[in-house]
């Protein structure tokens, strides 16, 4: 029997998941607090559920697209939330970015109740998530990875085991470190390019043709950057609670990270200055603003 799935949060990749699982033919529920994000799938044939507990009650699946893992606790362990209506034989599939040692505290808790979990953090953004192409990285007992992998297979294009509970979540932290690590750095060059009077796109045209390129000068600065808009659908702000994951994990198991540091003060800076709620693209923006020069008083 095909399971019937359901979807907590609907946002900016949680909606093109929820869509991409209807095409696939599952049944879905789907919840969010916010009304409008709900009425956005009116066009479909997901039903609304208004309470986690029922939700999880009715469904085989559930999958999570939130925030961070401060909401993901809420949502699992809170008064009336999925831990309520999850029982044996049940899953929870967590596609956030969330802490790793949160998620291992989650498990265990579900364990108790016969529910599995697995953490199956997402990459690719927006343009994949719409798509259903994104990359899917898994962390859990094997046995549930295989179990749900056709469940993943409809909104992913590429799927990774990698190892026990936390696991996947540690690795989207990296991939993130490091897209974050190219994406600063190819904006700074571009700054500096800028500066010296070269054209911003001949720059990013001639980098795409050169060893320097990567998807952050290929995708990110043609398509976010160079016309200003930095809509590129993650926050920035999300950017450095992904760093901060990473590298509060390397100190856990105390190994020093160079550049990741050096890299989450930058980031962390840029949040502090207001750029938070923009697109992670809008890190130009902010290295462009430390460069203009002064104003005399």
């Amino acid at each position: 029997m095909t399971p019937k799935l359901g979807c907590v949060g609907l946002g900016n990749i949680g909606e093109p998941l929820v869509r991409h699982l209807l095409l696939a033919g599952y049944e879905v529920l789907v919840h969010d607090k916010r009304a409008e994000a709900v009425s956005r799938l009116d066009d479909t044939l997901a039903e609304p559920v208004e309470n986690l507990k029922g939700l999880a009650s009715a469904a085989d699946a559930v999958l999570l697209s939130l925030p961070n893992s401060t909401v993901v606790e809420e949502v699992v362990l809170g008064r009336g939330g999925l831990v309520e209506g999850l029982s044996v034989g049940k899953v929870l599939i967590d596609t956030s970015s969330s802490r790793p040692s949160s998620t291992r505290a989650i498990a265990k808790k579900l364990t108790e109740k016969g529910a599995d979990m697995l953490d199956a953090p997402v990459s690719g953004g927006v343009l994949r998530a719409k798509e259903g192409t994104l990359s899917v990285m898994v962390g859990g007992r094997r046995e549930v990875f295989e179990r749900c992998s056709a469940i993943l297979e409809a909104f992913g294009g590429k799927i990774f085991y990698v190892g026990d509970h936390g696991a996947g979540h540690l690795v989207k932290s990296l991939n993130n470190l490091l897209s974050a690590t190219t994406l600063a750095s190819a904006a700074e060059a571009l700054v500096l390019a800028q500066r010296a009077g070269i054209s911003p796109e001949t720059f990013v045209e001639v980098i795409n043709a050169s060893n320097g390129r990567s998807y952050s000068t290929e995708v990110k600065l043609p398509r976010y950057v160079l016309d200003g808009s930095f809509d590129d659908g993650f926050a920035l702000g999300l950017m450095v609670k992904d760093l901060k994951i990473a590298l509060e994990t390397a100190e856990e198991l105390g190994l020093p990270m160079f550049v990741g540091s050096t890299l989450g003060q930058i980031w962390q800076a840029a949040n502090a200055q207001g750029y938070g709620a923009e697109g992670h693209t809008a890190i130009y923006a902010f290295l462009e603003e430390l460069a203009r020069p002064k104003k005399e008083s």
